[in-house]
């Protein structure tokens, strides 16, 4: 396992993060607990959930946040695991901004008694509003951090513009600023790079150079492109095997050059392509980590083992295929 410093907390996270976004609903609590418990002793301490994860499902909402709060006290590991999750997500019936003092405060406290926490190591604002000034987000959320509810801040789905002018506040005002950027990122690259009704960020080319630029810190979601690199996409292959949403998404040109890459540079070096494009995050010039979602303990194992797969300067630049 790779570890990598993130605003300075404990212990050090680890660059593999777990997604557990249906864990208690979609995946019943021993499976997801099976998970857990074989993420730790691969060395993994760093997991994402939300308050909102499930809440489409009858019954759902709150089920990831309290599954890991039921596995952090079965195992007594709250002190070993970093636990982010995030709040403020726009209303899921009207899809109204929820970016309000209120609504952030209701979301804070029920995820910390979900989680059975008196803390959360990295707390992320699920979406942005941009008519919200960002000098209103940070007071509120500076207060949640004297209170010693929150050890660091996050924003997800957040523009490159609008992280660097809340961070430009913060460091002009005494406040303590994001962290980290969470969007969707993987060796494939989705189109359209921002979905207006969703609010949902992927990366392209602005939010790479922000990056390479500033050294920001990334914690991807969606790092393994849905299952792009899985061997079950690419010409030639069975069409029924292959998910129209995942093909709408990925399927351009370039991705399909750089899944030819990957899978021949996996046969080279005897391991899967997934692995090969999942560790080729981790080798990026900024704090990279990436959030991974094993349905069960095989998928697991094959991410786990990414994060031990070094590639050179050389076998990246192959991956590009920028051309």
């Amino acid at each position: 396992m790779r570890y990598r410093d993130l605003a300075g907390l404990k212990p050090t996270p680890s660059q593999l993060v777990l997604g557990t976004g249906v864990f208690g609903s979609q995946l019943p609590e021993p499976e997801a607990f099976a998970l857990l418990d074989a993420f730790a002793a691969g060395g993994g301490n760093f997991l994402d959930t939300a308050h909102v994860y499930a809440a489409w499902l009858p019954n759902g909402a709150g089920a990831s946040e309290r599954t890991i709060g039921k596995w952090l006290k079965r195992t007594g590991a709250r002190e070993r695991i970093v636990v982010g999750t995030k709040g403020a997500h726009i209303d899921m019936k009207s899809g109204a901004s929820r970016m309000r003092a209120d609504c952030l405060a209701k979301d804070l406290e029920e995820s910390l008694d979900r989680l059975q926490s008196p803390y959360i190591d990295l707390y992320w604002l699920h979406r942005d509003d941009p008519a919200v000034p960002v000098g209103e987000i940070l007071g509120w959320l500076n207060e949640h951090l004297r209170a010693g509810k929150l050890r660091a801040l996050g924003c997800s789905n957040w523009a490159p513009a609008r992280i660097e002018e809340a961070n430009r506040y913060a460091a002009s005002n005494g406040l303590t600023g994001f962290c980290a950027s969470q969007i969707g990122w993987a060796l494939a690259w989705p189109q359209p790079a921002f979905d207006p009704k969703s609010l949902t960020r992927y990366v392209d080319a602005e939010t790479e150079a922000f990056h390479r630029r500033t050294g920001f810190t990334q914690v991807a979601y969606s790092s393994q492109a849905n299952g792009f690199f899985s061997g079950r996409y690419g010409p030639g292959l069975p069409p029924e095997a292959q998910k129209p949403g995942v093909l709408r998404k990925y399927g351009s040109p370039r991705n399909y050059k750089r899944l030819a890459a990957a899978t021949e540079l996996a046969v080279r070096r005897g391991v899967s392509a997934n692995q090969v494009a999942l560790a080729s995050l981790l080798e990026q010039p900024f704090p990279f980590f990436a959030i991974v979602g094993p349905k069960n303990i095989e998928q697991l194992r094959d991410s786990l083992a990414a994060a031990d797969l070094r590639l050179s300067a050389d076998e990246l630049a192959g991956l590009e295929c920028n051309g």
